[in-house]
């Protein structure tokens, strides 16, 4: 009996020692439910309901914040494929990049007895010999403080320029046109950007022509009524037909409005004959040609449509045809294009820039740099590509002087040169 008392002592001992840590685990148990609820009510709860009201605030905040433009729609036809004059080949690596580091955003080029004439980001006005690449600075037509977008107003930018008969002639995008002298450097203003024109004053001069007669007609590119070329991106994404084409006698000091309702109208050149007017209108991809003389006079139609970049600058080639620069290839490429896929979509570009510079995703894009030469019909005769954007990321203006093709670029610190002698497709 003591035994077996003993042994059923035992027993219950055993079973008290295992029952008392079962409850204090359970009581461990209750009291980490009941500290979580504490802490789920007074502090996840709220946590929870300020993320839902910071969700619906910045839903609130992007409906009703303005978006800084007014974005229109319109379509494109599938990005053109990269076969036959546009199959891909690194032509445009062959080139050397010349002047890097002296120079800032060489956009327009003009040639004349062995120099190159163009304009910088810093607003001046630069003359390059070909044979040992030397600068001259010929002028400056703004004031200093330059090299910052909110300079540019009172620095100027300067862009189209133009030599005719000697005389060269300058379009600067805030300052108007001017005429400057080779040997001083002296310049005289002709038509300055405050003239009007519907009541608008033009807000983003960009590119000139001139007929070469004697007190010759210019014609000149207004990209936009509305803004400014320090603020081109919003105009790309807004891409409204606020751009227009301007006529000016320096004779008479005339001008008016020859072609309004043009989109972004950016680099425009005149035929061989004199008898049109190529105008590319970069946010449409596309270039029109704008006859103004002869039978046809007045009327517009397309030239080129549907370019792999957006076009910039046209300029005459030594074979009888156009050479066309081009920037953000890289926008018309992979399985969602970035321009095509956001053509359509105004409401998308109206919110996007209400967050985000559109300069900053114009920058995300892949770099490829490509020029392309057209016939006299408008086709695609030829192309010079930069697959890896490493020598050339993007082209404002192409110079051909026979020999060589000058690459110029808004934005680069440098000039590309590529040798046709060797270079012969």
């Amino acid at each position: 009996m003591a035994d077996k008392n003993g042994q059923d002592l035992r027993k219950r001992n055993v079973g008290s020692s295992e029952k008392e840590p079962k409850e204090e685990s359970d009581s461990s148990k209750d009291k980490e439910k009941k500290l979580y609820y504490v802490i789920w009510d007074s502090v996840l709860i709220p946590l929870k309901r300020l993320i839902q009201l910071a969700i619906v605030g910045l839903i609130l905040y992007a409906i009703l914040k303005e978006s800084p433009i007014k974005a229109v729609a319109y379509t494109l036809q599938d990005p053109p494929t990269f076969v036959g004059p546009l199959a891909p080949n690194t032509k445009l690596q062959e080139g050397k990049r010349i002047l890097e580091g002296k120079i800032s955003g060489p956009e327009s080029l003009a040639f004349y007895k062995g120099n190159i004439y163009t304009g910088t980001y810093n607003g001046e006005i630069l003359r390059i010999s070909t044979t040992d690449h030397k600068i001259r600075r010929l002028a400056r037509l703004g004031v200093r403080p330059c090299g910052k977008p909110e300079y540019e107003p009172t620095c100027g930018r300067p862009l189209g320029i133009h030599i005719d008969n000697g005389h060269i002639y300058v379009l600067d995008a805030y300052l108007g046109l001017f005429e400057v002298e080779d040997g001083t450097g002296k310049h005289e203003s002709l038509a300055h950007n405050k003239r009007t024109y519907d009541a608008k004053a033009v807000a983003f001069a960009n590119d000139l022509a001139k007929f070469s007669r004697q007190d010759g007609d210019f014609f000149m590119t207004d990209s936009s009524r509305k803004w400014q070329r320090r603020q081109f991106p919003l105009a790309l994404f807004e891409a409204d037909n606020c751009g227009r084409l301007i006529w000016y006698n320096p004779k008479s000091s005339r001008s008016n409005v020859a072609l309004p309702k043009l989109f972004f109208p950016n680099g425009i050149t005149m035929s061989p004959q004199e008898d049109f007017l190529l105008i590319a209108e970069s946010s449409r991809f596309r270039i029109l040609k704008y006859y103004i003389d002869g039978p046809k006079s007045g009327n517009l139609e397309i030239f080129a449509d549907n370019l792999p970049g957006i076009p910039d600058n046209i300029t005459p080639s030594s074979t009888g045809g156009y050479w066309v620069g081009l920037a953000y290839v890289g926008g018309r490429m992979g399985s969602y294009p970035f321009f095509d896929f956001l053509a359509d979509k105004p409401w998308l570009r109206n919110l996007i820039t209400k967050f985000v510079n559109p300069a900053k995703l114009l920058s995300l894009l892949p770099t490829y740099g490509m020029i392309i030469e057209l016939d006299q019909e408008g086709l695609i005769r030829r192309s010079l590509h930069d697959p890896t954007g490493e020598v050339v990321g993007s082209v404002s203006e192409v110079l051909d002087t026979g020999d060589a093709l000058y690459l110029g670029s808004f934005s680069a610190p440098y000039l590309v040169k590529v040798d046709m002698r060797t270079n012969k497709m």
